[in-house]
């Protein structure tokens, strides 16, 4: 297949799990990654070294790692930070690859989601490719609001990418553009990845969005037929930012956009079996 051929999937328990009105167990978050090791995606977000008092649901993720067993699995480990503190928690993890940044154009969502502004922002992600650096992880940004904000900040195409033209001047390659709220109209998302592919065309741009029943697939046909070829999803759909007050709008459901791929007859290489075991995990242990 061709560069912009090649289909990469990311599976986020972190995303299901951290909106939910209880806390998982550590042992009962490790055996669902554990399960989802075998399945063949290409990365897990699986949690976020936070305080637990903001997100209880992420707490005691170092005795989760400690039940994760990687041999023989083609994914690797992604987990969010939001600060420093964070970062350095995460380096400190052998079994962790990639650190997550939640970036936004939305000066608002950035205080409310890691009490941050633009510039803080930036200051914490030369921070964390240091640490990523010294640490043989890879720094991932997260831009978050990608598609317009609920708070009167300042949107548009051309902002958002002068903010990708900085984080590409800080050697950041992969970008994940998030759709936090399910806000953006299909022709949007297919205008900002035409336009961002088009400028940054050795950039991977990677498609997260939250998103009603009923809306997801126009949504993925803009992203796809605009060169979009790395997705995110949910086993289940549960799930969202609790820091938005949108958390309600669910993510996009892994099922469904496996089903998208098949209508493409893209093929995805996932083991069937250990997906629907996965599957049967995932409806035991995560009730919204």
């Amino acid at each position: 297949m061709k560069r912009n051929e090649i289909i990469k999937l990311t599976e986020s328990p972190r995303d299901a799990q951290q909106g939910l009105p209880y806390v998982i167990p550590p042992e009962k978050r490790a055996e669902y990654l554990n399960a989802l090791m075998t399945v063949g995606f290409d990365v897990l977000d699986f949690g976020s070294f936070v305080s637990p008092r903001a997100v209880p649901q992420m707490a005691e993720q170092d005795k989760v790692l400690g039940f994760v067993d990687k041999a023989g699995s083609r994914s690797k480990l992604m987990v969010i930070v939001g600060n420093l503190r964070g970062g350095m928690e995460a380096a400190a993890q052998e079994k962790i690859d990639i650190i997550g940044f939640p970036y936004s154009v939305s000066e608002t969502f950035l205080k409310k989601n890691i009490n941050s502004d633009g510039t803080k922002a930036l200051k914490t992600i030369d921070g964390l490719l240091e640490i990523c650096a010294g640490s043989g992880k890879t720094l991932r940004i997260f831009m978050s609001m990608a598609y317009g904000n609920p708070y009167n900040d300042e949107w548009s195409p051309d902002l958002l990418a002068e903010k990708t033209e900085i984080l590409a001047g800080k050697g950041i390659m992969t970008i994940t553009l998030a759709d936090t709220i399910g806000i953006a109209p299909a022709p949007l998302i297919g205008e900002v990845y035409s336009s961002l592919l088009s400028r940054f065309p050795e950039h991977e741009f990677g498609l997260h969005i939250h998103t009603r029943p009923g809306e997801w697939h126009e949504k993925l046909d803009a992203a796809w037929e605009a060169g979009c070829r790395w997705y995110e999803g949910v086993i289940s759909g549960i799930g969202g930012c609790p820091m938005t007050g949108y958390e309600l709008i669910g993510n996009l459901n892994t099922l469904d956009l496996l089903g998208f791929l098949n209508e493409k007859q893209i093929p995805t290489g996932l083991n069937a079996d250990a997906l629907l075991h996965a599957r049967t995990i995932a409806s035991e242990i995560m009730k919204p």
